[in-house]
């Protein structure tokens, strides 16, 4: 009890500190103005009074996260670039495949930077796609966890589930880092459909 404690640690009837557990863990920027405004008469006789909430004793975690988060942007950026080479593959077999009708297209007047749109177009329109996809799956996802919650152990954190936030910022950025990759990988295979000549995609045929 803290009586007992208080005749263990022989302090009297002093206290070494007041903690306030809210039932909103987040409205604490809310919540410590108020509790300061209180507390400032208070600290003309106890200078070394001082009011700290759950984000000031845990910044070390915070900062963790914010590096975990930085890491975690870095890590979805190389794995967006190791499936773009999937649109580098494809698009090059487009061009193998293709070769004809690029030879065709060519000997009817089309220039180089025209075909090169052609395939850059195929190429965005893949990215696309699939950047929309892992968009709409991502927030659904964060979605269901932000309805059902996962629980969390309250003996170890503040908050009894994992909090979701969707941000359009950090959403817009993966989308935008997603087209501008797959843009990157249509230059070269529509850079090749552009430099063939029509005399060899018609050779065979």
């Amino acid at each position: 009890t803290l009586g007992e404690t208080q005749r263990f640690l022989g302090i009297g009837d002093e206290v070494s500190g007041i903690e306030l557990r809210l039932d909103e863990p987040e409205r604490t920027d809310v919540v410590a103005p108020r509790v300061s405004a209180l507390l400032t008469r208070a600290r003309q006789n106890l200078p070394e009074l001082r009011l700290r909430d759950w984000k000031a004793l845990n910044s070390s975690l915070f900062s963790a996260l914010l590096l975990e988060k930085i890491a975690m942007f870095v890590i979805l950026t190389l794995v967006t670039i190791v499936a773009s080479f999937n649109i580098v593959a494809s698009l090059i077999m487009v061009v193998l495949e293709k070769k004809k009708e690029v030879a065709i297209l060519k000997a009817l007047g089309t220039t180089d930077r025209g075909i090169a749109r052609i395939f850059m177009t195929e190429g965005m329109l893949i990215g696309l796609v699939g950047m929309v996809l892992g968009v709409l799956g991502g927030v659904a996802t964060c979605l269901l966890i932000s309805r059902f919650g996962i629980p969390l152990d309250q003996d170890v954190y503040y908050i009894d589930r994992l909090p979701v936030e969707l941000r359009a910022l950090d959403i817009g950025l993966i989308a935008l880092s997603a087209l501008l990759i797959s843009f990157l990988a249509t230059l070269y295979p529509s850079r090749l459909a552009a430099r063939l000549l029509p005399a060899e995609g018609l050779r065979h045929e």
